[in-house]
């Protein structure tokens, strides 16, 4: 592969690290934008050619002076619970980011190919059983409903001025780096006890985890076929537990407390979130990492970051 390049949007987060170092590793030059510094030695760990400190915006992007073959939009919220208690910059992280990345493609490089990774909280509570990328739902929260908004940002800049975008629905992303949400909270729970430990929730809610590997997998086979707009799931079709998540990390740990729950309802997060990969599957595109071994390698990541530490 010769002259390509990508410009990954919030490179520095743990999807966009991991998305730098994979083009990277496909001859791509990788190029970021995002909030704080970066050194010469952090860029090269995460496969960063260039590093622009900036907000996400038309100007920003068009200084760089590169048509870029791919941009993979990474920058923006990750988190239900940031936007429950600050929804007016959750909307100006997630969909003014959004919109700045679609006017700068449609002014000045209308030839790239967008990758937008989004959310299956864009169809909020779902029945418990595989949710299909066509099922229409109501979000469950300020996330949600700007992720739908993002969206529909994507498929308007196609439809209008045809922007080529694949927007990339993912469940529960998780690999060595990441450091929050359940995996590392309970990790770190579970290492720190010496007694009972206590997580909120039922422990009967669902998610289906899918190990970051395979989400640039996905996206570089997004490339790969091309579409003009596609939306697809990218989960590997399996539901669990957070109790029987949270049980498996005591295993891996070595601990024998006992795992409780308050049974109180976590506000806007849906219940079940369990990926339908019909579409992944017809376009040879599942993912081959399984969860439980997965998880093995990121209980052993955690215990040398610990340790590290």
């Amino acid at each position: 592969m010769q002259n390509k390049t990508v410009l990954v949007t919030g490179a520095k987060g743990f999807l966009g690290s991991n998305v730098s170092k994979y083009f990277k590793n496909l001859g791509y030059t990788t190029f970021g934008i995002g909030h704080g510094d970066l050194l010469i030695d952090e860029c090269m760990s995460i496969g960063l050619d260039y590093w622009y400190k900036s907000d996400i915006s038309v100007d920003a992007i068009k200084d760089i002076k590169i048509d870029f073959d791919v941009i993979v939009h990474c920058g923006g919220s990750g988190s239900v619970g940031f936007s429950v208690e600050n929804p007016y910059q959750d909307f100006k992280k997630t969909v003014d980011g959004t919109l700045e990345v679609l006017e700068y493609m449609r002014l000045y490089n209308p030839n790239a190919y967008l990758i937008y990774p989004s959310s299956p909280a864009v169809q909020g509570e779902c029945p418990d059983e595989p949710i299909k990328e066509e099922y229409i739902g109501k979000p469950a929260s300020p996330y949600g409903y700007h992720k739908k908004i993002a969206e529909d940002l994507c498929r308007s800049y196609f439809e209008k001025y045809s922007l080529k975008v694949s927007i990339v629905r993912l469940f529960s992303v998780y690999g060595n780096g990441l450091k929050k949400q359940l995996l590392w909270d309970a990790c770190n729970k579970i290492s720190n006890a010496n007694e009972d430990v206590l997580f909120w929730g039922t422990g009967d809610e669902t998610r289906d985890f899918i190990h970051v590997y395979n989400v640039v997998e996905l996206f570089e086979k997004c490339l790969e076929i091309n579409n003009s707009f596609m939306i697809i799931n990218g989960g590997i079709g399996e539901k669990h537990t957070i109790k029987e998540t949270v049980e498996l990390i005591r295993h891996l740990l070595k601990k024998e407390m006992k795992i409780e729950f308050n049974n109180q309802v976590n506000v806007g997060n849906p219940q079940y979130y369990w990926a339908d990969i019909h579409k992944l599957e017809e376009l040879q595109m599942k993912s081959n990492i399984d969860f439980e071994d997965g998880l093995e390698l990121f209980v052993n990541w955690f215990q040398k970051e610990v340790v590290n530490d």
